[in-house]
């Protein structure tokens, strides 16, 4: 049994799941968990708060209805694709991510779709879903974002840079892209632009906080690791600049275009802060 404590404590996933089992178990057959809801049921990354009303396809609706706990989209005459999550009704991945490709906006949306990406969805099932909606907006949007989705980013922050790569107008970087240092070792960087020698790194600062990911070492020699590591890969033939950043420095209004203009990066002068989503 879950107590309000419980609840509380909980993580915004874990909440949000909470609600899904909760308006579920009241609703009748055959509605669907869809959109962001069925972004938690399938686990996949999110940042930030998730709606406090469960979303949820009807597919005898023809308009959308709001309730107390829960959303009501309309099908529109759509089959839709499910799978079942524990026992819950869902729509699947491809689903799911073109859903919120149309609803939310790009940040989150392109997290979702480099997500399913990396789950082993094919582009062209994405293309071919946004293509049988029956309305038209918003598609203009989610195509472009169906095409700039990389399934090489490994993780939201990574997601979010790539994306402020594509506002900004900057060339395609290549992602993961591994060098050998001058001690033999490898290094692997999220972003590399070799017309331009600059290397982009997202540091979600998990590193440093998060006794799971620094293993045995205390936050101070994890800081002292990183800048050996960076000091390596500055001093890699042919790496002219690098940029570190952060959760903030790539949310909108941030100051991801200013470091990137620093490390030699076409960055527009104009554009000191990161665009809107």
């Amino acid at each position: 049994m879950t107590t309000a404590v419980d609840f509380h404590e909980a993580s915004e996933a874990s909440r949000h799941r909470a609600r899904v089992d909760a308006v579920v178990s009241r609703s009748r057959a055959g509605l669907i968990v869809s959109h962001e809801s069925a972004v938690v049921m399938h686990d996949l990354p999110w940042f930030g708060r998730l709606p406090d009303r469960v979303v949820l396809t009807d597919p005898s609706r023809e308009r959308s209805q709001r309730l107390r706990f829960a959303d009501k989209v309309p099908a529109l005459g759509r089959r839709i694709p499910t799978v079942e999550i524990d026992g819950v009704l869902t729509t699947d991945l491809v689903v799911t991510a073109v859903d919120v490709a149309l609803r939310c906006d790009r940040g989150h949306a392109v997290v979702v779709l480099d997500a399913v990406l990396r789950r082993g969805v094919l582009r062209e099932e994405l293309r071919a879903e946004l293509k049988r909606r029956p309305t038209r907006r918003g598609s203009a949007r989610a195509a472009r974002l169906i095409e700039i989705a990389d399934a090489l980013t490994e993780s939201p922050g990574e997601s979010l840079t790539n994306l402020l790569f594509h506002d900004l107008g900057l060339p395609a970087p290549v992602l993961q892209q591994e060098f050998r240092t001058r001690g033999g070792t490898i290094a692997r960087v999220d972003f590399w632009f070799p017309a331009h020698g600059v290397v982009v790194e997202f540091d979600g600062l998990a590193k440093y906080r998060s006794r799971s990911m620094r293993g045995d070492r205390a936050p101070e020699d994890v800081v002292v690791d990183e800048k050996l590591r960076e000091d390596a890969v500055r001093a890699i033939p042919g790496v002219r600049g690098l940029a570190r950043v952060t959760w903030r420095d790539v949310l909108p209004g941030g100051s991801a275009p200013s470091a990137l203009l620093r490390a030699g990066l076409p960055v527009p002068k104009a554009v000191q802060r990161t665009p809107q989503w």
